[in-house]
């Protein structure tokens, strides 16, 4: 009876482990880059949910090699989330339960979620699958649609997956954000001397908005004073300009700086040289450059910050698609231009995890000693040169043979972070406007690009296309993600840019030895275990026989 009781005791704890187990859920993360751990921000923005939150997601079903591995994380990754809200509600879909390929195709491009080709080589043979690494995240009455992957120039399959894994809480948490916030900053878009035109900003623009509550700023306004301007700006958290092409007044300056002194960051795209693209891409294939002036160099000097009159080649550019022969028989050819540098971000909370990005016609920049801190956003490779001014640029200079040794210059900076606090410019100085709140130092915030056209989207049939898709060479560039990071770092919304620098440690196996090798070690694993059992076995019954002999 005794030999019972204990089986029993064992049972009956076990059972009750179990039953209470249900009420306390403890969590542990072993991995040694915390990879299964959610971000203090994402654990936040999860408990602060009022109501249900429901994330479709549409990647699942037979994938195809590493993205059964997105598929893994993003699965264990919505789980985590689970486990710190009873509001959140997730449902996989799987797309191609709606009918045949063209029909799924069709009905998910209609919602705005276009599939991802994938096309696999195993055995010799070629496999094409389509997959849609997509999710909506639906709050109350605001959806927002959500890509999965985060594609770069250059990626090959394995680092375009590797990264999307490593930056998928931020991409999940980024849709959160969008439907779920409330009040948003204030973000003002000068459309004065001769900025961008709004359908080349479109598309920036359109990423924006759900972030901050956009408006345009005319300075030039005639029913507006200087001083109204300057208190009507006050009212935005940031000032976007992009390729002004007029020159800045001495009131106008005032405004930026005590706008800066009094909480504001601005965001610059600007040119320091002035090109006509229309006479070298639509006409005579050739165009002067000449040096821009804007009145801003006293400006800029104020910021510690440089913007010098000249035009910058890097070895390390991207291609210019040149149409070569007559009607039927006419080709479009990519030619490497090195006006074009594709420099990657330097590692920041602003450029961290972002990819090239395509400048176009840019000067460079020097940082200056004084009070500010500066941090280097894009600067281009150890190959590099530059052009003075004025310079003649033809479109024939893209066929000629590229000569390395005469890109013998050091890196060139072409975007730079200015902040701290320093003195303003109008410090003892006459103040063009009287302003009675008027500071003479205090902090400053800005960033620089020196490619005004940095943030403009390219135009196709009429309407604006993605910002940093090449339509010419289908090469898709980090502009977009570049800059909005750049505006949230500005607007102070930098909590969620945090995500971005997590980094995780992938151990892949070596295709090629696979390829070379992989036949023998299937076989060592298939004949392995039977000799480990025919040894072990010949082993325990020698033991036995050793035993009934004695």
């Amino acid at each position: 009876m005794r030999s019972f009781h204990k089986p029993l005791f064992v049972l009956l704890v076990t059972l009750l482990f179990v039953e209470t187990s249900q009420d306390f859920s403890i969590q542990k993360d072993l991995t040694a880059d915390q990879r299964y751990s959610l971000s203090e921000t994402t654990i936040l923005q999860l408990e602060a949910l009022k109501g249900p939150l429901r994330i479709d997601a549409f990647l699942t079903g037979e994938l195809p090699g590493l993205y059964r591995d997105l598929w893994r994380e993003l699965n264990i990754l919505l789980n985590q989330m689970q486990f710190h809200t009873d509001e959140l509600i997730i449902q996989f879909n799987n797309p191609n339960k709606i009918g045949s390929n063209e029909q799924v195709i069709q009905e998910m491009q209609s919602y705005g979620m276009s599939p991802e080709i994938v096309i696999e080589t195993k055995g010799g043979k070629q496999s094409e699958s389509t997959v849609f690494p997509w999710m909506i995240i639906n709050y109350g009455e605001v959806s927002e649609r959500v890509f999965l992957l985060d594609k770069q120039f250059g990626d090959t399959e394995r680092d375009k997956i590797t990264r999307s894994i490593e930056q998928i809480e931020y991409l999940i948490l980024d849709g959160i954000q969008k439907v779920t916030l409330k009040e948003k900053p204030n973000l003002a878009v000068l459309t004065s001397h001769q900025t961008s035109d709004n359908l080349k900003l479109a598309d920036m623009l359109q990423s924006l908005k759900p972030y901050y509550n956009l408006a345009s700023f005319d300075l030039k306004n005639p029913k507006t004073t200087p001083l109204q301007s300057l208190n009507n700006l006050k009212r935005f958290d940031a000032l976007l300009i992009s390729n002004p092409n007029e020159p800045f007044s001495q009131e106008e300056k005032y405004i930026f700086d005590q706008y800066e002194l009094h909480g504001g960051g601005i965001l610059w795209m600007i040119n320091g040289i002035g090109i006509n693209r229309d006479s070298l891409f639509k006409n005579s294939g050739t165009a002067y450059g000449f040096p821009l002036d804007l009145n801003l160099d006293d400006y800029f000097f104020n910021l510690g910050i440089r913007l010098n009159k000249v035009l910058v080649q890097d070895l390390y550019c991207a291609p210019l698609v040149l149409a070569r022969g007559n009607q039927k028989n006419t080709q479009y050819v990519p030619y490497p231009w090195p006006y074009y540098p594709l420099p990657i971000p330097e590692s920041s909370l602003i450029g961290q995890s972002v990819g090239p990005v395509l400048i176009q016609f840019a000067s460079s920049l020097d940082s200056l000693t004084n009070n500010l801190s500066k941090k280097v956003l894009l600067q281009t490779s150890a190959f590099t040169k530059t052009d003075g001014v004025p310079s003649l640029l033809s479109l024939e200079q893209a066929t000629q043979k590229i000569q390395p040794n005469k890109y013998n210059e050091p890196s060139k900076i072409l975007g730079i972070l200015a902040e701290g606090y320093n003195k303003s410019l109008f410090a003892n100085r006459i103040r063009p406007i009287n302003y009675n709140k008027h500071q003479e130092e205090g902090s400053h915030k800005i960033i620089v690009f020196s490619d005004g056209s940095i943030g403009e989207n390219q135009i196709d049939k009429g309407a604006p296309i993605e910002l940093g898709y090449d339509k010419w060479t289908s090469n898709y560039y980090a502009n977009k993600q570049l800059l909005i990071n750049s505006v949230h770092y500005l607007t102070g919304n930098q909590k969620g840019l945090m995500i971005r620098q997590k980094k995780w440690d992938f151990a892949y196996l070596d295709s090629q030895k696979i390829a070379a090798k992989g036949n023998i070690w299937k076989l060592v694993m298939l004949i392995g275990p039977v000799l480990i059992s025919i040894i072990f076995g010949w082993f325990v019954q020698r033991k036995r026989s050793k035993h009934l002999l004695s």
